[in-house]
């Protein structure tokens, strides 16, 4: 797969699979736009993408929820590369919540990550995506079973579910694409942002991986092999399509 010179924006690029998506992408020779929360993180991803084929992504400190962010993200990206080609919608998280709570913050936060970052961006960005007959590709969970405490996240990724398939029939008439990876258990910061301490990290992941088929946590590389893929030339025709990367999980 080849994407040099192609433009591509890849939000939650500072650890996890958006890590891995940005490093992957620049292997390949694209040009980057990586943003993220965590500065040392996301320098280190740059720092890594440049070391790949010697092209710095434009790299950007900024809290997506905020209107005003996305605007910047997409404009400076714009002034700098005079393109878009490619949006990879990565940026999200996950909370402990449930009915129980007597507050709507966390829900709340999680909407706005979660699901409205990814519809504002594919709105601000659909303009240059229309000229460079580019793609979006959505990242969220697989379909596993719903657990108590994570209703709200579960919502979510129907909801996003929906906004894929939804999303790919109204942009196809303007030649832009629009896909979701969607994995499995994968090793990333998720343990950590629910504040497993690293002692126990092992420990949670061998208990997790029990639940798996195969009983093989998956790794960030993976996904960001199929991201690739998908927002690849490959497979012109790839359109509204669920990719599931979860070692059958989701088959119970």
């Amino acid at each position: 797969m080849d994407f040099t010179g192609k433009v591509v924006i890849v939000t939650g690029s500072s650890s996890g699979i958006g890590a891995a998506t940005a490093k992957l992408f620049a292997e390949h020779g694209a040009l980057l736009t990586i943003v993220g929360r965590d500065e040392a993180r996301l320098l280190s991803v740059a720092n890594a993408c440049e070391a790949s084929r010697g092209n710095r992504p434009l790299c950007l400190l900024l809290d997506l929820t905020l209107d005003s962010s996305c605007d910047e993200l997409v404009k400076k990206t714009a002034d700098m590369y005079k393109r878009i080609d490619i949006l990879v919608n990565c940026v999200g998280k996950a909370a402990v919540t449930s009915l129980f709570d007597t507050t709507m913050e966390i829900f709340d936060e999680l909407v706005a990550l979660n699901l409205r970052v990814p519809y504002k961006l594919t709105q601000l960005c659909l303009p240059y995506l229309k000229r460079s007959k580019g793609n979006v590709v959505n990242i969220f969970g697989a379909p596993l079973r719903t657990r108590p405490g994570f209703l709200p996240f579960a919502m979510i990724r129907d909801a996003l579910e929906r906004f894929t398939k939804s999303g790919a029939l109204e942009l196809a008439t303007e030649g832009v694409r629009m896909n979701a990876v969607r994995p499995g258990i994968t090793r990333t910061n998720f343990l950590e942002n629910l504040n497993v301490d690293r002692e126990s990290m092992d420990r949670a992941y061998a208990t997790i991986s029990s639940m798996v088929p195969n009983q093989v946590i998956i790794e960030p590389d993976e996904i960001a092999r199929m991201i690739l893929f998908t927002a690849s030339d490959i497979c012109p025709n790839l359109n509204a399509a669920n990719l599931i990367v979860d070692a059958a999980s989701s088959s119970y």
